[in-house]
């Protein structure tokens, strides 16, 4: 990507800083190139729940968070949509617990609450109207009420990837698909859009980036950057677009 390419919107989410499988090199040379008028970070950016018991934060997920800052500070409004793996962010309580646990958590959380932290946004798009814009763990049923089970299968997730990434994508699609299925996750959405007068939701968490046209709304989702490096712009024509970052070159996935 162009850095002198100029987009009204760019939405990422499910980075997953904390996180031993996060693409954080990858994510660095991406918005390093960047250049948009708001940056939204749709929530899990960074995995507090993967930290808790292990800490883990190399210079590389430092890096990006510093990135994020000086993008910020260049003068684009950065809004982070919090999520259910960066849930400190919505709660002080919480956020103390982390501190008490490990120091090391205060630096991070000071540097993220310099963003505009907030659990929802309505986006006022050009062309498709208003947006809601969540991190999506609302709409699960396993992250919002059995959580343990959630974490548990973070901590399997994150050994299946060192020990066969191919295999962990896949287990990691077919339980998303499992969960979203079971949680009448579109169906909610759905629900929400018409109730509200939404155009469009647009979210994270289940790693699965799509936008789809359905008849009464749109569905955006960002995918994530342990598997796909994806990211939606909002292009300074209105258009929305997903592509994917994963090799040297962006690839164009879909298109509204």
């Amino acid at each position: 990507m162009d850095k002198n390419n100029q987009y009204n919107s760019v939405f990422i989410s499910d980075v997953h800083l904390g996180f031993l499988g996060c693409k954080a090199e990858k994510l660095y040379e991406f918005l390093n190139k960047l250049n948009c008028k708001k940056l939204f970070l749709v929530g899990d950016i960074i995995d507090f729940w993967a930290m808790k018991d292990n800490f883990y934060w190399p210079k590389e997920h430092q890096k990006v968070l510093d990135k994020l800052k000086e993008i910020k500070d260049s003068g684009t409004d950065v809004f982070y949509i919090t999520g259910n793996h960066d849930d400190p962010l919505r709660s002080k309580k919480d956020a103390n617990k982390f501190i008490e646990t490990d120091k090391r958590f205060k630096k991070i959380l000071d540097k993220a609450n310099a963003f505009k932290v907030v659990d929802s946004h309505i986006h006022e798009s050009q062309t498709q109207g208003r947006i809601l814009i969540i991190h999506g763990d609302q709409f699960d049923v396993v992250t919002s009420n059995i959580k343990w089970l959630s974490k548990f299968g973070g901590v399997l997730y994150e050994i299946l990837l060192k020990l066969n990434r191919p295999l962990s994508k896949k287990l990691k699609s077919l339980t998303k698909k499992t969960v979203n299925k079971a949680s009448n996750f579109q169906l909610n959405v759905q629900r929400l859009c018409k109730k509200e007068k939404y155009k469009g939701l647009l979210c994270g968490h289940t790693h699965l980036p799509q936008i789809k046209q359905n008849s009464d709304y749109i569905y955006f989702n960002t995918g994530d950057w342990i598997e796909a490096c994806t990211a939606i712009t909002e292009d300074r024509d209105g258009s929305f677009e997903l592509k994917s970052f994963s090799k040297a070159k962006s690839v164009l996935i879909n298109k509204l």
